[in-house]
């Protein structure tokens, strides 16, 4: 026999255990998805006004957009964090088994959509129009051979984060006939793997917004106080995002980005892409959008606010990961090229410093590296490969 267990989770006014007993009405959107997120994940650092922004843009109007990633090891609150941008948007989470044509079919059918426009004259009817929705994509659990196994999703990755060059062409193997996707759009994505660390999706590392999560117990001292947690009362500070019922959150979204919010929108991109300094070309290029909406959905008050925390965010990411990884790693596949060519041609390894100054040269220009590294950055990193410097030229011991 089955029951109808549903009342059992209701109180007496019947909105209990759901969303709206929390939602502050006095607030924006944005920034009571602010309060969801500091009491979903305890971050190592203060990065929930980026989540949000990040959570709140409206795809249909972007032109380029960063994707987030949120890398962090089992139990960190990755996850977590990804439930609420699909319980936001209202869309499925991906997982690494799902395959492409899947996820293509998912986006494809949720970027369509119907609007009603009035009538150009006074007392003609008006019509249904097809619009192109707000959506993103959370994609849960992403390893490396999920990109290696399938081109195809890699490529959605690699392309789509621009707007104007989307278009992936896919033959379909039941008919023969190509198909044209658009694959623009936010993509959350999380992995205990660190892929902006992977020298196979240099392409991947330009255009990702990264958002280290640890454990409760990884976090130091410091920071727990700033978070107001101690190790004996962190579990009662988290909201059980299970325990509630989420019906009807994603319609906020949806009513969200009216004609008046996204001309608020678009004039904001229109004076920071006129305005923002300080940023490099490569930050400033995916940051634009982003800027735009944390200003216009309420997260940050206006633009100083929003391209100091831009800033902030990528002094942060530059320090974290470009000098202990992405030029040690350039710099070992380099050396291990050069010392394959130089065994094939029967000759010891050596390498001029002019020589290793121009690569260098090249991969800032490629935007592998978003800025030139000190030589003694360089220095560094050629003396842990093993390399000694003599007379001008690097050779091994």
């Amino acid at each position: 026999m089955a029951y109808d267990y549903s009342e059992l989770f209701k109180s007496e006014d019947g909105i209990g255990d759901t969303w709206e007993s929390f939602y502050n009405d006095e607030l924006t959107l944005a920034q009571n998805l602010l309060v969801v997120l500091k009491q979903t994940i305890f971050l190592p650092y203060d990065f929930y006004d980026i989540i949000a922004a990040y959570f709140m843009l409206p795809s249909a109007l972007c032109k380029v957009v960063p994707y987030l990633f949120l890398n962090g090891q089992s139990g960190s609150g990755k996850s977590t964090v990804a439930k609420v941008a699909s319980y936001l948007h209202g869309s499925p989470i991906n997982s690494s088994s799902d395959t492409f044509a899947a996820i293509r079919n998912s986006l494809s059918g949720r970027k369509k959509a119907w609007a009603y426009r009035q009538g150009a004259e006074p007392g003609e009817v008006g019509s249904a129009v097809a619009v192109e929705s707000n959506i993103c994509m959370v994609w849960d659990d992403v390893s490396a051979s999920t990109f290696t196994n399938s081109p195809e999703l890699y490529n959605m990755f690699k392309f789509g984060y621009d707007k104007s060059t989307d278009k992936i062409i896919v033959s379909s193997r039941e008919t023969g006939i190509n198909i044209e996707f658009r694959c623009f759009c936010p993509k959350i994505f999380s992995s205990i793997t660190p892929l902006h660390l992977d020298d196979r999706f240099k392409e991947l590392k330009r255009r990702l917004i990264v958002i280290p999560c640890k454990r409760v117990e990884e976090l130091t001292d410091e920071r727990k106080s700033e978070l107001g947690i101690t190790d004996g009362n962190w579990q009662s500070k988290l909201l059980d995002l299970h325990g509630l019922n989420w019906k009807g959150f994603s319609k906020l979204f949806e009513d969200f980005w009216d004609v008046e919010l996204a001309h608020s929108f678009i004039t904001t991109r229109g004076i920071l892409s006129k305005s923002v300094q300080g940023l490099g070309s490569q930050y400033r290029t995916i940051s634009l959008d982003l800027m735009a909406c944390g200003i216009a959905s309420g997260v940050w008050s206006d633009d100083a606010e929003a391209v100091s925390r831009m800033k902030d965010y990528w002094d942060w990411f530059k320090k974290e990961t470009e000098k202990s990884a992405g030029l040690s790693n350039l710099l070992r596949d380099f050396v291990n090229t050069e010392a394959r060519n130089a065994k094939s041609a029967g000759i010891g390894l050596q390498l001029y410093t002019a020589q290793i100054r121009s690569q260098v040269d090249i991969w800032v220009q490629q935007e592998w590296l978003f800025e030139a590294p000190r030589p003694k950055d360089i220095k560094e990193c050629l003396l842990d490969l093993g390399l000694r410097l003599q007379k001008g030229k690097w050779s091994k011991g």
